[in-house]
């Protein structure tokens, strides 16, 4: 299990070191290309640029953290697109946030992991991020999908 003092390493390592991002951004295009390109690119044109660099750097932080804990192998095609139908089901039959978090919340083990993705995109006047409210759902599809591929592999 992930705990939130992982998550936070991470983010401080990528905030106080922006090399390692672009570094696991490389990795992850290379060694999971489906993952990107199925996860953010098919949804790259919804969100706005704010919000495409947002939901990349959370995925980038719950990725680098996972890899820092288990060997992560490749995703086929079709694990990656079973996640991503696990997400886009749920937020489809509760098409409200605070909803689909909760069935999340019941679905998905990494607790702590959840907690990071809820404090990082709910609704909050505070967010120095501008998240819409399509896109906090489209973030919220990608990094469920996400958490629920890593903590299965």
């Amino acid at each position: 299990m992930i705990e939130s003092h992982q998550l936070d390493e991470t983010i401080i390592r990528f905030e106080s070191n922006p090399k390692e991002i672009d570094k696991l951004l490389d990795h992850v295009q290379s060694e999971q290309s489906l993952l990107l390109d199925i996860l953010i690119g098919t949804h790259a044109e919804l969100l706005t640029e704010e919000e495409m660099d947002y939901v990349l750097f959370l995925f980038l932080g719950i990725y680098g953290t996972f890899q820092k804990v288990k060997s992560i192998q490749p995703y086929s095609e079709a694990e990656v697109m079973k996640a991503e139908e696990f997400s886009w089901k749920i937020l489809n039959e509760n098409n409200d946030y605070d909803k689909a978090m909760e069935i999340f919340f019941n679905e998905i083990k990494e607790t702590e992991v959840m907690d990071f993705i809820d404090l990082s995109i709910a609704p909050d006047d505070e967010n120095e991020v501008k998240i819409t409210d399509p896109g906090r759902l489209i973030m919220l599809a990608v990094l469920t999908a996400l958490t629920k591929l890593l903590e299965e592999g």
